[in-house]
């Protein structure tokens, strides 16, 4: 035997009415969390701060007080100074935490490396609370390019200052180098010192003769000086005995071009004689057999010496 069982129309539109409210509400729910840890349903107000530039801000970056996130970032825009405005959307219980002395700084979510994000100081109680849009200060972040930039002359300086160290170093290494070898100069001669001063002893030795020596030599040049002067003393009556002597000379020179016209005109003379005594009898004859003669004498041969050799053959 079978039993069918039949749902009513109402129960079966309540089954199904259950399937779609429930999805309804678990939405309805896990939108409510969502809102609730986003911080939907919460008051909030809005601050502004200005930055050199955007550091990477843009819509959606947290705001952090202490460490814990306090709103968002809303709004990034370029100011007519060239600067970047950024506007916060800040959660409005954290509101008397923020006063005219907290200071907007830029920081990471990773500390030194993640998403850019506002780190916003606590204020003093005795400053007043920033009121909604007010403004609030703002500190530049650590800028490592800067850093660099101005750490550069400095470490430049450093290798300066090395290769210097280095330079000094090599010098230093060279002038031990150079003092040891002085040391060594200084020992090579404390060890001739000795025969140095016997030498010096040796020739302090011949001092007295080389004085003695010193002083014939220096008699010497005072008997010469006396004879220099002597006969510097006798030098007027030679200069005087060469003046009358020149003297002489050119008197002699002056009588010497008659005496020489004298002599040739008693030599042109004596010629004149001798060929006439040629050209008279007898005296032409023996002139002329003389010249014969002479002749003859100046062509016969000239007799042979006799040689050791041709005494032998004899």
């Amino acid at each position: 035997m079978h039993y069918s069982h039949r749902l009513s129309q109402t129960r079966l539109h309540q089954i199904v009415g259950w399937f779609v409210l429930v999805p309804i509400l678990v939405f309805v729910g896990v939108l409510v969390l969502v809102a609730q840890s986003e911080n939907l349903f919460e008051e909030k107000y809005h601050l502004t701060t200005v930055f050199s530039e955007g550091f990477g801000l843009k819509p959606g970056k947290q705001v952090m007080l202490l460490g814990v996130p306090i709103g968002e970032v809303t709004k990034v825009e370029v100011t007519e100074q060239n600067d970047a405005k950024v506007t916060l959307e800040i959660l409005k219980k954290y509101r008397d935490k923020i006063r005219q002395d907290s200071v907007a700084k830029l920081g990471k979510s990773g500390g030194f490396v993640g998403e850019p994000q506002i780190e916003i100081t606590v204020g003093h109680r005795d400053r007043p609370v920033v009121a909604d849009g007010g403004h609030i200060a703002s500190e530049e972040p650590f800028n490592i390019t800067e850093v660099i930039a101005e750490v550069r002359p400095f470490v430049e300086t450093v290798r300066k200052s090395l290769v210097r160290f280095e330079q000094i170093t090599q010098d230093v290494q060279a002038a031990v180098k150079t003092g040891h070898e002085a040391f060594s100069q200084v020992r090579d001669a404390s060890t001739r010192l000795p025969a140095i001063l016997q030498n010096v002893k040796e020739a302090t030795d011949q001092f007295p003769a080389i004085a003695v020596s010193v002083r014939g030599s220096v008699d010497r040049a005072a008997d010469a000086v006396r004879d220099v002067k002597a006969a510097t003393g006798r030098l007027p009556g030679v200069m005087d005995t060469l003046q009358g002597a020149a003297d002489n000379m050119k008197a002699f020179t002056e009588d010497l071009p008659p005496l020489l016209r004298s002599v040739q005109g008693t030599l042109d003379d004596v010629d004149e004689i001798v060929t006439g005594a040629q050209q008279t009898w007898p005296t032409s004859t023996y002139a002329t057999k003389g010249r014969a003669a002479h002749e003859e004498e100046r062509i016969a041969p000239v007799p042979r010496s006799l040689r050791r050799d041709d005494l032998g053959r004899e």
